[in-house]
């Protein structure tokens, strides 16, 4: 039985512990809570596991995972960890080395091991974003405001060169016959016992009338298509899309269904594709012009698929249940 057949038929208990906490009247707030969406299920669908109200989560909402969580989780992560730790080193030096000396003066060899890594994690991110290690998801962060601004309201912001960059994007949104329908949307998807993310718009082809899911993408360049195959097709396959505010005045709606096929004269033409335009952020030349890239939508479900094995296989491994665990001492010879 597929992961997704699982969800439809488990249900779980949502215990009140009303002595733990006080209601508030006015509208609950849902959002990010340690890096997982906390929503409420869509209608029909139920989490997995038991979930309790408490001070911390007042209104007992399951915690989904992020679609770009999902997506990576058998991706090639050396790069990443390599490049992580050169921006730590090199956090330290920043200022004289001024963090390396309160580091230094921890009383850390007094901690518990639990304690020690809490603080040696927030010392690794002080260093990292000493080091400038966050600058280019900040930009990125920038321009797909300042697109979603533009979509929204129609007012132009940003710097001179981003704003040369959204004329590029909607030139190139033009020149290849698309119309915004909306922007950054939060969707559901069953993958994984129920993922969400944030899509950032949905188009449709001014010539054909099939609608698909863009991302904007701000890296200076691709190293792999893999994840963004993942996300992208997490996204375009939600079968539930949020209305609302992220609050209980929201609702969760079925989301409208992806239709949009490759061009006819271009590699996937025929095939279900979702789009992505490219709009660099790092400083300089190669800005613009925007360009729109075709995703094929086949290898992004395969991307999606082998992920969500990775995690269930992940779990398993990790698992000291006796009949879950994948290991176990063998008995002496009878």
């Amino acid at each position: 039985m597929s992961q997704i057949e699982r969800l439809e038929v488990v249900d779980a208990e949502i215990i009140d512990d009303d002595d733990l906490f006080t209601a508030n009247d006015g509208p609950q707030s849902y959002g990010v809570v340690r890096g997982r969406y906390r929503f409420p299920p869509p209608p029909g669908w139920h989490p997995t596991k038991v979930i309790r109200r408490t001070p911390a989560n007042p209104l007992g909402l399951p915690d989904w995972y992020r679609m770009t969580n999902v997506v990576s989780a058998f991706s090639d992560q050396e790069r990443l960890q390599l490049w992580l730790e050169w921006k730590l080193f090199m956090g330290l030096r920043v200022a004289d080395g001024v963090l390396f000396d309160e580091w230094m003066s921890e009383r850390i060899e007094q901690m518990e091991p639990d304690a020690q890594k809490a603080l040696a994690n927030s010392y690794g991110e002080r260093a990292r974003r000493a080091a400038h290690a966050d600058a280019a998801a900040r930009r990125g962060t920038a321009r797909h405001k300042m697109m979603d601004t533009y979509l929204t309201t129609g007012e132009v912001t940003g710097t001179r060169s981003m704003r040369q960059q959204l004329a590029s994007a909607m030139a190139a949104l033009e020149r290849c016959g698309f119309t915004v329908m909306d922007t950054e949307f939060k969707v559901w998807h069953p993958a994984a016992g129920g993922t969400m993310g944030t899509s950032d718009a949905r188009v449709m082809c001014q010539r054909t009338g099939q609608v698909g899911i863009l991302d904007w993408k701000t890296q200076a360049r691709f190293w792999t298509w893999q994840e963004i195959g993942g996300q992208l097709y997490g996204y375009d396959s939600a079968p539930w899309n949020w209305s609302g505010p992220p609050d209980d005045r929201g609702r969760w709606e079925e989301a409208t269904p992806s239709t949009l096929l490759g061009h006819e004269d271009g590699q996937f033409a025929g095939q279900r594709v979702a789009l992505v335009a490219h709009m660099p952020q790092a400083p300089g030349p190669g800005q613009v012009p925007v360009e729109i890239h075709e995703v094929s939508m086949e290898y992004g479900r395969g991307v999606l698929e082998v992920a969500e094995r990775n995690l269930e296989l992940r779990s398993v491994g990790r698992s000291t249940a006796v009949g879950r665990r994948p290991s176990g001492i063998r008995p002496p010879r009878g």
